[in-house]
């Protein structure tokens, strides 16, 4: 990996920074450039090509941070399929692989994912999750250092609970029954829970982050990796199928991702996610910030509604635990 040491970006131009962070890693020339129509939620994307005929990709987060150079090296040691990280700065640029292809998100919105692609994306997640940790160690990968402490994943679920339910007391108190039952079956269900073995996590399953190429599928925007419970990361990625359209992960899903892995304690991780994020306005507050462009505000809109209606089944959901 050819990963520059660190530079400090001083100009808001993204073809200047761009320029900079080619030559910064000895790469050919920049000789044009255009902007992705898919912008990220706090990234600026541009992509470049060099005089040699390959694309690279600068993204320029709108907050400063250290470079991620520490990081991308484990990443690329222990071949998890992450883009290759040329050169950063601390001020947010990074210079990487672009990764030609269609988002998951492009191709659920014409609803093209068959079993083909679901496949890969089950292959991806297999070749990251299969760089595992000691149980119960859990913790985030900084862009210098990873910090793991031990943390038990039944006490995890609970307190998802917990943080949920001063929200179902206030918004929809007909629930507040259904969670001491949920209690109860994630406490029938601990032994299991604990038999999981943590392991790396790209940890943003946003739809837009998977691209599809010809013969696999990519994960990008590795900002936010992690060490999790796999059934963390897998509840994740059903819910970001359901905001696009999809139900529940496809069993040609769990054919790439190469294990079995228990549809009860999935929906368990899940259940407890969605509790978690009851409370919170996130999505709603950026879809009602008139700052951001019309199709993401509405698309937080809609995604923010379609988490609601799916707790408020949880009588339902619980049938499947």
């Amino acid at each position: 990996m050819s990963a520059s040491s660190p530079f400090t970006s001083r100009d808001g131009n993204a073809r200047v920074t761009l320029d900079r962070l080619v030559t910064a890693a000895s790469l050919p020339p920049v000789t044009s450039t255009y902007e992705l129509d898919e912008q990220g939620f706090d990234n600026r994307l541009l992509v470049g090509r060099l005089a040699d005929g390959r694309h690279v990709l600068l993204r320029q987060n709108s907050e400063p941070g250290p470079a991620p150079v520490a990081r991308a090296r484990f990443l690329a040691r222990h071949d998890v399929g992450a883009p290759q990280l040329y050169a950063a700065d601390n001020a947010g640029a990074l210079l990487v692989e672009f990764v030609p292809g269609e988002t998951l998100a492009a191709m659920a919105k014409r609803e093209a994912l068959g079993d083909p692609i679901w496949r890969m994306v089950g292959s991806a997640y297999r070749r990251i999750h299969a760089v595992r940790f000691p149980a119960p160690l859990r913790g985030n990968f900084g862009p210098q250092r990873l910090e793991l402490i031990p943390e038990d994943p039944v006490a995890l679920l609970h307190g998802k609970v917990d943080l949920g339910e001063a929200a179902v007391r206030a918004y929809r108190p007909a629930m507040l029954p259904l969670l001491d039952r949920f209690r109860e079956r994630i406490d029938a269900r601990a032994e299991e829970l604990r038999d999981e073995a943590p392991c790396l996590s790209h940890a943003d399953a946003n739809f837009h982050n998977l691209v599809v190429g010809a013969d696999r599928v990519t994960l990008i925007d590795w900002d936010y990796p992690s060490v999790r419970y796999p059934l963390e990361e897998l509840e994740a990625l059903e819910t970001h199928a359901y905001l696009n359209g999809v139900p529940e992960l496809p069993d040609s899903f769990f054919a790439g991702y190469g294990r079995e892995v228990s549809r009860p304690l999935l929906r368990i991780h899940r259940i407890a996610s969605c509790l978690e994020g009851f409370p919170s306005r996130e999505w709603s507050d950026m879809a009602d910030d008139n700052r951001n462009p019309e199709q993401l505000r509405a698309m937080l809109k809609d995604w923010a509604q379609k988490q609601r209606e799916w707790i408020y089944r949880l009588e339902d959901h619980l049938g499947q635990t």
